[in-house]
Protein backbone atom coordinates (compact mmCIF):
# COMPACT_ATOMS: atom_id res chain seq x y z
CA UNK A 1 0.00 0.00 0.00
CA UNK A 2 3.28 2.31 0.28
CA UNK A 3 2.62 3.64 -3.22
CA UNK A 4 -1.27 2.98 -3.78
CA UNK A 5 -1.33 6.66 -4.79
CA UNK A 6 0.54 6.24 -7.42
CA UNK A 7 -0.20 3.12 -8.75
CA UNK A 8 -3.67 3.10 -8.59
CA UNK A 9 -2.89 5.36 -11.82
CA UNK A 10 -0.81 3.06 -13.29
CA UNK A 11 -3.32 0.08 -12.95
CA UNK A 12 -6.62 1.01 -14.20
CA UNK A 13 -9.66 -1.87 -14.62
CA UNK A 14 -12.05 -1.22 -17.62
CA UNK A 15 -14.61 -0.23 -15.01
CA UNK A 16 -12.79 2.79 -13.79
CA UNK A 17 -11.87 4.23 -16.87
CA UNK A 18 -15.35 4.22 -18.04
CA UNK A 19 -16.03 6.38 -14.95
CA UNK A 20 -12.51 8.37 -15.61
CA UNK A 21 -13.80 9.14 -19.18
CA UNK A 22 -16.86 10.86 -16.89
CA UNK A 23 -14.76 12.63 -14.11
CA UNK A 24 -12.35 14.14 -16.37
CA UNK A 25 -14.37 15.35 -19.36
CA UNK A 26 -13.92 19.15 -20.40
CA UNK A 27 -16.90 21.34 -18.97
CA UNK A 28 -17.42 24.80 -19.22
CA UNK A 29 -17.04 24.76 -15.32
CA UNK A 30 -13.20 24.64 -15.75
CA UNK A 31 -13.35 27.93 -17.99
CA UNK A 32 -12.10 30.04 -14.61
CA UNK A 33 -9.27 27.76 -14.41
CA UNK A 34 -8.20 27.57 -17.98
CA UNK A 35 -8.41 31.57 -18.28
CA UNK A 36 -5.34 31.46 -16.06
CA UNK A 37 -3.11 29.73 -18.54
CA UNK A 38 -3.75 32.83 -21.30
CA UNK A 39 -3.65 30.96 -24.33
CA UNK A 40 -3.05 32.37 -27.42
CA UNK A 41 -2.76 30.28 -31.09
CA UNK A 42 0.35 29.72 -31.88
CA UNK A 43 1.71 28.63 -28.31
CA UNK A 44 3.47 25.58 -26.87
CA UNK A 45 1.78 24.01 -23.88
CA UNK A 46 2.57 21.33 -22.11
CA UNK A 47 -0.56 19.23 -19.80
CA UNK A 48 0.90 17.42 -16.45
CA UNK A 49 -1.34 14.08 -16.12
CA UNK A 50 -3.32 14.40 -19.12
CA UNK A 51 -4.97 11.49 -18.00
CA UNK A 52 -8.04 10.53 -20.96
CA UNK A 53 -6.77 13.69 -23.26
CA UNK A 54 -10.39 15.74 -22.85
CA UNK A 55 -8.56 19.06 -21.36
CA UNK A 56 -6.20 18.81 -23.90
CA UNK A 57 -7.70 18.68 -26.37
CA UNK A 58 -9.72 21.87 -25.45
CA UNK A 59 -6.21 23.69 -24.80
CA UNK A 60 -5.37 22.54 -28.67
CA UNK A 61 -8.62 24.39 -30.04
CA UNK A 62 -7.28 27.35 -28.12
CA UNK A 63 -3.57 27.18 -29.38
CA UNK A 64 -4.84 26.27 -32.87
CA UNK A 65 -2.90 24.32 -35.49
CA UNK A 66 0.08 26.73 -35.06
CA UNK A 67 0.63 25.59 -31.44
CA UNK A 68 1.08 22.45 -30.11
CA UNK A 69 -0.40 20.98 -27.11
CA UNK A 70 1.80 17.94 -25.61
CA UNK A 71 0.44 15.58 -23.15
CA UNK A 72 2.36 13.88 -20.44
CA UNK A 73 0.95 10.83 -18.41
CA UNK A 74 1.57 7.97 -16.77
CA UNK A 75 -0.99 5.60 -17.77
CA UNK A 76 -0.14 4.07 -21.03
CA UNK A 77 -4.24 3.43 -21.77
CA UNK A 78 -5.07 7.22 -21.40
CA UNK A 79 -2.07 8.43 -23.53
CA UNK A 80 -3.19 5.70 -26.45
CA UNK A 81 -6.90 6.68 -26.06
CA UNK A 82 -6.12 10.31 -25.96
CA UNK A 83 -3.96 10.32 -29.05
CA UNK A 84 -6.25 8.61 -31.04
CA UNK A 85 -8.92 11.79 -29.93
CA UNK A 86 -6.79 13.89 -30.74
CA UNK A 87 -6.22 12.06 -34.42
CA UNK A 88 -9.79 12.15 -34.67
CA UNK A 89 -10.33 15.45 -33.49
CA UNK A 90 -7.83 16.22 -36.11
CA UNK A 91 -5.79 18.36 -33.33
CA UNK A 92 -2.64 19.26 -32.79
CA UNK A 93 -1.87 17.33 -29.89
CA UNK A 94 0.86 14.63 -28.72
CA UNK A 95 0.84 12.24 -26.10
CA UNK A 96 3.32 10.41 -23.90
CA UNK A 97 3.69 7.95 -21.17
CA UNK A 98 6.14 8.64 -18.81
CA UNK A 99 6.20 8.92 -15.15
CA UNK A 100 7.30 11.79 -13.29
CA UNK A 101 9.25 13.77 -12.07
CA UNK A 102 11.84 14.36 -13.72
CA UNK A 103 9.96 15.74 -17.04
CA UNK A 104 11.45 14.48 -19.91
CA UNK A 105 11.79 17.76 -21.80
CA UNK A 106 14.35 20.41 -22.39
CA UNK A 107 15.05 23.26 -20.58
CA UNK A 108 12.24 26.16 -21.24
CA UNK A 109 10.12 23.94 -23.99
CA UNK A 110 7.36 25.13 -23.70
CA UNK A 111 5.11 28.94 -23.48
CA UNK A 112 2.50 27.30 -20.88
CA UNK A 113 2.59 25.11 -18.51
CA UNK A 114 -0.78 22.83 -17.08
CA UNK A 115 -1.28 20.46 -14.18
CA UNK A 116 -4.79 19.55 -12.68
CA UNK A 117 -5.41 17.52 -9.81
CA UNK A 118 -2.28 15.73 -10.31
CA UNK A 119 0.26 17.09 -7.83
CA UNK A 120 -0.98 15.39 -4.49
CA UNK A 121 -0.34 12.00 -6.07
CA UNK A 122 2.98 12.20 -7.82
CA UNK A 123 6.44 11.36 -5.50
CA UNK A 124 7.57 14.73 -4.57
CA UNK A 125 5.48 17.46 -5.57
CA UNK A 126 7.83 19.77 -5.05
CA UNK A 127 10.49 18.27 -7.52
CA UNK A 128 7.14 17.97 -9.96
CA UNK A 129 6.82 21.78 -9.99
CA UNK A 130 10.29 22.87 -10.10
CA UNK A 131 10.74 20.31 -13.16
CA UNK A 132 7.22 22.89 -14.34
CA UNK A 133 9.18 25.89 -14.19
CA UNK A 134 12.36 24.45 -15.46
CA UNK A 135 10.85 23.38 -18.64
CA UNK A 136 8.75 26.60 -19.83
CA UNK A 137 10.41 29.41 -21.25
CA UNK A 138 11.19 33.00 -19.95
CA UNK A 139 7.72 35.08 -19.50
CA UNK A 140 5.99 31.86 -19.94
CA UNK A 141 2.82 30.81 -17.56
CA UNK A 142 2.46 28.01 -14.53
CA UNK A 143 -0.82 27.28 -13.64
CA UNK A 144 -1.55 24.34 -10.79
CA UNK A 145 -4.79 23.24 -9.53
CA UNK A 146 -5.34 21.14 -6.88
CA UNK A 147 -7.21 20.30 -4.15
CA UNK A 148 -6.94 20.48 -0.15
CA UNK A 149 -8.30 17.01 1.00
CA UNK A 150 -8.19 18.34 5.07
CA UNK A 151 -11.31 20.87 3.62
CA UNK A 152 -13.82 18.24 1.95
CA UNK A 153 -17.08 19.30 2.99
CA UNK A 154 -19.38 16.24 2.85
CA UNK A 155 -22.89 16.45 4.39
CA UNK A 156 -25.43 13.75 4.25
CA UNK A 157 -27.13 13.93 6.98
CA UNK A 158 -26.83 13.56 10.97
CA UNK A 159 -26.85 9.56 10.99
CA UNK A 160 -24.54 9.12 8.53
CA UNK A 161 -21.95 11.93 9.74
CA UNK A 162 -20.09 9.50 11.81
CA UNK A 163 -19.23 7.17 9.00
CA UNK A 164 -18.78 9.57 6.67
CA UNK A 165 -15.88 11.17 8.56
CA UNK A 166 -14.32 7.28 8.41
CA UNK A 167 -14.68 6.47 4.99
CA UNK A 168 -13.31 9.60 4.01
CA UNK A 169 -10.01 9.48 6.50
CA UNK A 170 -9.91 5.99 4.92
CA UNK A 171 -9.95 6.92 1.53
CA UNK A 172 -7.24 9.55 2.42
CA UNK A 173 -5.08 7.31 4.07
CA UNK A 174 -4.11 5.78 0.93
CA UNK A 175 -5.35 7.66 -2.29
CA UNK A 176 -3.35 10.65 -2.14
CA UNK A 177 0.69 11.46 -1.12
CA UNK A 178 -0.17 15.33 -0.14
CA UNK A 179 -3.49 15.64 1.11
CA UNK A 180 -2.72 19.23 1.58
CA UNK A 181 -1.27 20.11 -1.59
CA UNK A 182 -3.89 22.64 -2.20
CA UNK A 183 -2.50 24.90 0.24
CA UNK A 184 0.86 24.19 -0.27
CA UNK A 185 0.96 24.92 -3.94
CA UNK A 186 1.61 29.24 -3.89
CA UNK A 187 4.57 28.08 -1.66
CA UNK A 188 6.16 25.69 -4.30
CA UNK A 189 5.38 28.09 -7.19
CA UNK A 190 7.63 30.76 -4.96
CA UNK A 191 10.66 27.83 -3.74
CA UNK A 192 10.44 26.70 -7.77
CA UNK A 193 11.73 30.55 -8.71
CA UNK A 194 8.49 31.77 -10.56
CA UNK A 195 7.24 35.29 -9.82
CA UNK A 196 4.36 37.49 -9.43
CA UNK A 197 2.51 34.27 -8.26
CA UNK A 198 -1.28 34.38 -7.24
CA UNK A 199 -3.95 31.80 -5.74
CA UNK A 200 -7.32 31.89 -5.63
CA UNK A 201 -9.66 29.06 -4.28
CA UNK A 202 -12.93 27.88 -6.06
CA UNK A 203 -14.95 26.09 -4.28
CA UNK A 204 -18.75 25.61 -5.19
CA UNK A 205 -20.82 23.94 -3.86
CA UNK A 206 -22.74 20.63 -5.31
CA UNK A 207 -25.94 20.33 -3.91
CA UNK A 208 -27.71 17.95 -6.63
CA UNK A 209 -24.66 15.17 -7.01
CA UNK A 210 -22.58 16.33 -9.64
CA UNK A 211 -19.99 14.38 -7.49
CA UNK A 212 -21.54 10.71 -7.50
CA UNK A 213 -19.25 9.66 -9.94
CA UNK A 214 -16.36 10.79 -8.10
CA UNK A 215 -17.49 9.80 -5.37
CA UNK A 216 -18.52 6.03 -6.02
CA UNK A 217 -15.93 5.80 -8.21
CA UNK A 218 -12.79 6.97 -5.97
CA UNK A 219 -13.73 7.23 -2.82
CA UNK A 220 -15.64 4.33 -2.09
CA UNK A 221 -12.57 2.27 -4.01
CA UNK A 222 -10.06 4.16 -1.77
CA UNK A 223 -11.95 3.23 1.00
CA UNK A 224 -12.35 -0.43 0.47
CA UNK A 225 -9.33 -0.97 -0.61
CA UNK A 226 -7.51 0.55 2.48
CA UNK A 227 -8.75 -2.01 4.84
CA UNK A 228 -9.42 -0.01 7.21
CA UNK A 229 -13.37 -0.09 6.62
CA UNK A 230 -15.61 -2.73 6.47
CA UNK A 231 -16.95 -3.12 2.09
CA UNK A 232 -20.55 -3.45 4.18
CA UNK A 233 -20.19 -0.33 5.52
CA UNK A 234 -18.74 1.54 2.23
CA UNK A 235 -21.82 0.05 0.54
CA UNK A 236 -24.48 1.70 3.32
CA UNK A 237 -22.42 4.51 3.32
CA UNK A 238 -23.11 4.95 -0.45
CA UNK A 239 -26.92 4.24 -0.11
CA UNK A 240 -27.12 7.12 2.05
CA UNK A 241 -24.99 9.21 -0.32
CA UNK A 242 -28.15 8.05 -2.48
CA UNK A 243 -30.53 8.62 -0.29
CA UNK A 244 -29.56 12.46 0.80
CA UNK A 245 -29.33 13.36 -3.26
CA UNK A 246 -32.84 11.83 -3.86
CA UNK A 247 -33.99 13.76 -0.55
CA UNK A 248 -32.32 16.95 -1.75
CA UNK A 249 -29.90 17.14 0.96
CA UNK A 250 -26.73 16.47 -0.38
CA UNK A 251 -23.96 18.76 0.49
CA UNK A 252 -20.28 18.45 -1.36
CA UNK A 253 -17.72 20.90 -1.55
CA UNK A 254 -14.05 20.09 -2.54
CA UNK A 255 -12.23 23.30 -2.51
CA UNK A 256 -10.06 24.09 -6.12
CA UNK A 257 -6.37 26.00 -5.52
CA UNK A 258 -5.60 27.89 -8.41
CA UNK A 259 -2.16 29.11 -8.97
CA UNK A 260 -0.67 30.72 -11.43
CA UNK A 261 3.10 31.65 -11.65
CA UNK A 262 5.40 33.41 -14.29
CA UNK A 263 8.65 32.55 -15.58
CA UNK A 264 11.83 34.59 -15.46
Amino acid sequence: MADYYKQHWIDIDAGRHAAYDQILAYHPALEPLIKALDLKPGLKVLDVGSGPGHTTLELARRVGLSGKVTGVDINAEFVALAGKRAKDAGLKADYIQSPFPPLKFADRWFDRVWCKNVLEYVDSSSDTVAEMARVTASGGVVVAIDSDWDMIALEIGAAARERTERILAASKAIAVHEPRIGRRLHGLFCDAGLTEVKAEILAGADTVGRALPMLKSSFARYARDSGKVEPREVDAWLEDVDSAVAAGRFFFVLPQFVVRGIKR
